[in-house]
């Protein structure tokens, strides 16, 4: 009968997978800040530690089940424990690689964004991955799981690691990793008080780091800097109740309603409205209003649909969805009778909108293409739907159609008909594709996508025009967020704040409003406030957004503002400060100037932008009251 694996065989597995860890976790790092003995020490200390830290889970299940397996189940224990070892290393070490290639791409570590891709229903479909991508996906996790079953076979062979690990002293090897954490704690400890950078911004390249802060013992002793307390912190948000809108909505519905055509695309960024690539676009946007230095609420999906129909931060996307609140602007539209057609070439439940823009609106009116056909084919299919439906519609009652287009989103999907941008990539296989190398025939795909949504956003408002609705319907025209290229070291998005990732096309059409051009900052934000008047909402836009009317003769804004899943950024003309929002782990402020590159000193900027800080932490909250308990 096989006999079950003694504890000192499974901490001798365990060494083994600790040293695959060390490996992983090391390649998550820069060589080039730890230059710096002080910081290589740091970083040597940091990876160790956290290698194990990483494992411990596992380790101390696998322990604590052993016996207990054993004792209950003793002929099916040792293939259980098995099991539960290399299955747990297995996840754990794929979680690992993960983090390191979701890193190089978007820079950022697996977080909540993450977890809620996977987790949410077409979420991973969202991502757009080849089968390329997958099988190569699939292989990687097969070879970190037979690596890891390789490891413990070994161990459970007799002479196996016994040799060499037959005098060593478990307990004293726990007591040097504790040492070592807490080196390494301590350390970090002091360069927050100091505002020592080099050891602050590589604790960045650690997943889940929990860094430890004694500013205030610190100051006790003597140490401290004054840009430790003018950088790196966060803004941290109590929540309360939902207080939205602020008011009742005062309304007159508008005795000739104006239709609605809202055509948003995948990653859109601003500079794709250009004649040759988005020529029909680019025709219409000189008979509107076109925005030439918009910005997303955001630096992906969520936040910037989010954005862009509640006129909100994206920081309120958690009340939203925790209470299921429809924007005010969707309550009024259904208020007033409004026909519905609510298409997109993805799904509605990632992110999920099913909850929070359209959580009232009936299933028959939300038609989702997410699956079969290739992005551009569902994207042709969609309008022809929206075509069909304005064709098919009750002409005695407004309309509103709503549109996502998903064949700018990678790998960029596209006919052969619209390539207008060669040479482009055949096969983007995100794990194996040298983003470097490759980035010119990578973004030729993006171009050639962009045609082709130029071609059906076309296709609407000749459609328009032939049915007399142009000039009865407001069409708005938007990305959800940008897309970078390498322009600033990133590829796609979610990472940064720069204008790359988050500026995107703006067109806006209303009728009887005479086309104009807006050079200086507009934001997601401000349509909401555009729109609500239209429909008779007497209110000021600040009962209900945080936007501006885009119509008003006096429209300005001194910056716009994006966030992400835990963040929020100010977007300047001059400068550019994303903060920390209620943030666990290390993070700080990412500070440049108005062309997105990297400020030195940024107490400049902090000290320009504290008035429009004070604004934006107003902002935060507003929509939320305390609990009076």
């Amino acid at each position: 009968m096989p006999v079950s694996p003694s504890a000192r065989q499974l901490n001798r597995y365990f060494l083994i997978s600790w040293l695959f860890a060390v490996v992983q976790v090391a390649g998550l790092q820069d060589i080039r800040p730890f230059a710096e003995p002080a910081v290589a020490g740091w970083a040597l200390a940091a990876t160790l530690s956290y290698a194990f830290l990483y494992l411990l889970p596992t380790l101390l299940i696998v322990h604590l089940l052993r016996p207990l397996l054993s004792r209950t189940l003793p002929k099916a224990a040792p293939a259980l424990i098995a099991l539960l070892a290399i299955g747990l290393v297995g996840l754990t070490q794929t979680l690992l690689f993960a983090d390191h290639i979701i890193r190089n791409m978007y820079g950022f570590h697996i977080n909540g964004f993450v977890v809620d891709l996977v987790l949410a229903p077409g979420g991973i479909a969202a991502l757009g991955a080849s089968l390329g991508t997958q099988i190569a996906a699939g292989l990687v996790v097969l070879a970190l799981l037979a690596a890891q079953a390789a490891a413990y076979a070994w161990v459970m062979r007799r002479d196996g690691l016994g040799r060499w690990t037959a005098r060593i002293r478990w307990r004293w090897v726990l007591l040097a990793v504790v040492m070592l954490s807490t080196g390494e704690r301590v350390a970090y400890a002091y360069s927050a008080a100091t505002n020592f950078q080099p050891i602050l911004f590589a604790s960045e390249h650690y997943p889940l780091y929990q860094p430890l802060t004694m500013r205030k013992l610190a100051k006790r002793f003597g140490i401290s800097s004054a840009a430790a307390d003018e950088q790196g912190q966060g803004l941290h948000v109590k929540e309360g109740r939902l207080a939205y809108p602020l008011a009742p909505l005062r309304v007159a519905a508008p005795k000739q309603p104006l239709n609605i055509v809202w055509l948003v695309a995948e990653s859109l960024r601003f500079d794709m409205l250009d004649p040759q690539i988005m020529p029909r676009l680019w025709n219409f946007s000189n008979d509107a209003l076109r925005l030439e230095k918009h910005f997303s609420g955001g630096n992906l999906t969520q936040m910037g649909v989010f954005s862009m129909f509640y006129g909100l931060y994206g920081n309120n996307w958690f009340p939203m969805h925790a209470a299921r609140r429809a924007p005010v602007l969707m309550d009024v539209l259904q208020q007033q009778n409004y026909q519905f057609s609510l298409n997109t070439s993805q799904r509605f439940t990632y992110p999920a909108f099913d909850k929070t823009i359209f959580v009232n609106m009936r299933p028959q009116d939300m038609h989702a293409l997410e699956a079969g056909a290739p992005p551009w084919q569902r994207d042709v299919q969609n309008i022809d739907d929206i075509l069909s439906f304005i064709d098919r519609r009750d002409p005695a009652r407004p309309f509103m159609t709503y549109m996502f287009f998903e064949s700018t989103h990678a790998p960029y999907d596209f006919p052969e008909q619209a390539a207008i941008a060669r040479p482009y990539l055949e096969d983007f296989n995100y794990l194996t594709a040298d983003f470097k190398k490759d980035i010119g025939p990578i973004k030729n795909r993006y171009i050639n996508a962009a045609h082709h949504i130029d071609a059906q956003i076309g296709r609407v408002i000749d459609h328009l025009k032939a049915t007399g609705l142009l000039e009865k319907t407001v069409v708005i025209v938007l990305g959800d967020h940008g897309e970078e290229f390498m322009e600033r070291g990133r590829w796609g998005h979610s990472a940064e704040f720069n204008r790359f990732q988050t500026s995107t096309p703006a067109v806006i059409r209303v009728p009887g409003q005479a086309p104009r051009v807006i050079k200086g900052i507009s934001s997601h934000l401000d349509i909401p406030a555009t729109l609500m008047p239209l429909l008779g909402v007497q209110n000021p836009p600040a009962d209900y957004s945080s936007g501006y009317d885009l119509l008003a003769a006096n429209f300005h804004r001194d910056f716009a503002v994006a966030a992400d899943w835990n963040r929020i950024a100010y977007i300047g003309n001059d400068y550019k400060v994303s903060f920390p929002i209620n943030t666990l782990g290390a993070a700080h402020n990412e500070v440049t100037d108005g062309n997105d590159h990297p400020l030195a000193d940024s107490s400049a900027a902090l000290q320009a932008i504290r008035t429009a800080m004070l604004d934006i932490m107003v902002n935060l909250t507003r929509f939320s009251r305390r609990s009076s308990s």
